[in-house]
């Protein structure tokens, strides 16, 4: 028996290191290290990433859906779990899905309200590298630290027709609200921005939906999910944040979603708040800084 906790690696599997293209700024990774992160595939072709909410429920965007026949593609509809290369020769894993969820007011033209949740039709078995992550009500971004997006999105911006079969794996830092509505405007509350802000680094085609997370500041060993990739301007921009759909302010919509479809989704708030540090003193850093 295995007691699975949200947002741990169990295993201690050391990294192998891969002579590949990397993700726009980033590196190859395996899946003992983001072991939430799951492939959305229709009809053997990947889609889309995502994230496992729990055994029952895979967090993604809603844009990944559009356009389509809903009936005959939830048909077709599946994630690979537990394998981080669509190439391995070891048995990939997938799992059917019984129901999408879109946000009723998901916005396709602004990409607003970009979530969407996958019901499957029979519960993962969490182990070692199907594990869920952790969620959190706390969006102040100076809670937050060593952020990273994970993908199989396009590697190289001049090779725009181009997927890796591998994980690839980058790092990037939390924009405050004020600089990304300053850069793009047309961003509302409830979303993130994170980029580099001296390099081009950034998730790509291909990784919309899927996870962006992160450590508390003093802890790194619980990862939390913080965003879902959404949308861009092109791939890694220098000073161009990507944008990302901000999962604290949907937890209430998530919970309701997923009581109502009888597999009810329960998570522990959290403060976000370091031992060493208290909220109060976070709070008074964050109105310094703007």
């Amino acid at each position: 028996f295995l007691l699975v906790t949200c947002g741990q690696r169990i295993s201690a599997r050391s990294q192998q290191h891969h002579d590949v293209s990397p993700i726009v700024g980033g590196e190859p990774t395996d899946i003992f290290e983001f072991p939430w992160h799951v492939g959305i595939m229709s009809l053997g072709n990947h889609i889309c990433g995502g994230s496992i909410l729990s055994e029952w429920w895979i967090l993604t965007a809603s844009h990944c859906f559009l356009h389509v026949n809903k009936q005959v593609f939830l048909s077709n509809l599946e994630i690979m779990h537990g394998r981080d290369d669509f190439n391995s020769t070891e048995d990939l894993k997938y799992k059917k899905v019984a129901k999408l969820i879109m946000h009723p007011r998901f916005d396709s033209w602004l990409l607003d309200n970009d979530i969407a949740l996958l019901l499957l039709e029979s519960p993962l078995n969490l182990s070692v590298n199907s594990v869920p992550v952790c969620v959190s009500e706390v969006s102040n971004i100076l809670a937050w630290d060593n952020c990273w997006v994970t993908g199989w999105g396009i590697t190289n911006t001049s090779l725009v027709n181009i997927q890796p079969s591998k994980l690839h794996k980058v790092d990037v830092e939390l924009f405050r609200w004020d600089q990304c509505g300053h850069i793009m405007p047309l961003v509302t509350k409830n979303i993130l921005c994170a980029g580099a802000q001296d390099a081009g680094k950034d998730a790509c085609q291909g990784d919309s939906g899927g996870p962006l997370v992160c450590n508390k500041k003093r802890n790194r060993t619980t990862w939390y999910q913080l965003g879902i990739v959404s949308w861009g301007v092109d791939c890694g921009r220098k000073d161009i944040p990507g944008v990302y759909t901000k999962v604290s302010y949907y937890l209430k919509w998530i919970r309701k979603k997923t009581e109502e479809a009888g597999k009810p989704y329960v998570y522990v708030e959290d403060s976000a708040c370091p031992l060493q540090i208290a909220c109060w003193t976070i709070v008074f850093l964050y109105f310094m800084m703007l």
